[in-house]
């Protein structure tokens, strides 16, 4: 058999297509599949399989907003992968629309599912990933104030603010907060791949490459799946036979799923991007990521609250726990000078 990769999220949107990237460039695949619907893993693996069927497909139950149910997927896959993960491409995302949605503990449930449940689930999962294996967090666009996306920017100075956003002391218009805590998740993403990429560099010993992903814009993923319904048939329907024209009023960065999943799944197993660690990839493009992402206290003050509210272990992961030195961030991927001029090979 070939590679192991696991893959979160990929019964529908950019999972969906990065499972079918993924089978195209590894045929011999292990991929296991982690999904919350296990009936809809189990007609997704049949129909995979029929078209790959050198592919060992294994569906494994996961609610990213339920710890405990985190912890028995990273169980469930370490006994499927005996031999040690080759990627593991954390891909499921949601976007709510309801403001004030709490999950376990009273965590915003944006933040709980987006971000929280790929934090343990990493951290479970790191020392698993073999020294030349990879650790993908798929971020947004959305995450940077720079970028003009249409939702509203990250509001995050602790990272309390992300997870009960009550404690900025403020309120947003109606709709607004839903939207918000998507882009605050997202900034999460970002920050927990930049900790985790340097408490694995600082652990004495070599570890697998960490990076965050931006997909783009994708007009016809499952991300709109709780909006209204005549939002949902605009996202669905119309505007991904509008890409050009999306295009050209909002930039490049517009992309059908099939295209930012074959991206994703360069960034998993292509040897062109061996090295790359702790850096952000835009499509093919390596790019600066927002300023306050690169901000070292919040990026531990994130790590820290992750791991309390998940109540994430000493012995149960490897780098969780290794001494982080001050300083700027150890990289051993791409200068943030040269990101503008490095492109994943075709």
């Amino acid at each position: 058999m070939g590679r192991t990769l696991v893959l979160t999220g990929p019964t529908r949107g950019l999972g969906l297509a990065t499972a079918r990237a993924l089978l195209r460039r590894e045929p011999d695949a292990t991929l296991i599949l982690a999904g919350r619907d296990m009936d809809a893993l189990a007609r997704l693996t049949r129909r995979l399989g029929r078209g790959r069927p050198r592919a060992r497909l294994v569906p494994v139950a996961v609610d990213l907003q339920s710890a405990t149910s985190v912890r028995q997927c990273a169980a469930a896959v370490r006994a499927a992968a005996p031999d040690g993960i080759d990627a593991l491409v954390l891909s499921a995302g949601l976007q709510f629309t309801q403001d004030g949605l709490t999950g376990e503990g009273g965590v915003d449930l944006t933040f709980a599912n987006n971000h929280l449940g790929h934090f343990l689930l990493a951290n479970l999962l790191a020392g698993d990933v073999v020294t030349d294996g990879r650790i993908l967090f798929v971020s947004s666009g959305t995450h940077d104030p720079a970028q003009k996306t249409g939702i509203p920017a990250p509001l995050m100075r602790e990272a309390r603010h992300a997870a009960f956003p009550a404690t900025l002391g403020r309120r947003d218009p109606p709709g607004v907060a839903a939207r918000r805590a998507y882009s605050t998740s997202k900034l999460c993403n970002v920050l927990c791949a930049y900790e985790l990429d340097r408490r694995i560099q600082l652990c004495g010993r070599p570890g697998p490459s960490v990076l965050a992903f931006d997909p783009g814009l994708m007009p016809g993923t499952g991300l709109a799946r709780t909006y209204p319904p005549l939002l949902r048939a605009l996202w669905s329907l119309v505007l991904p036979n509008i890409l050009p024209l999306l295009r050209a009023m909002l930039g490049p960065n517009v992309n059908s799923a099939a295209v930012s999943g074959d991206n994703l799944a360069r960034l998993a197993v292509d040897p062109s991007v061996h090295g790359w660690t702790g850096v952000y990839v835009s499509g093919r493009a390596a790019i600066r990521s927002s300023e306050v992402s690169y901000d070292r206290n919040l990026q531990a003050d994130l790590w820290a609250l992750s791991a309390d509210l998940t109540g994430l272990g000493v012995t149960e992961a490897e780098f969780a726990w290794k001494a982080v030195s001050p300083g700027p961030p150890v990289r051993h991927g791409p200068e943030p000078e040269a990101f503008t001029t490095l492109r994943l090979q075709a």
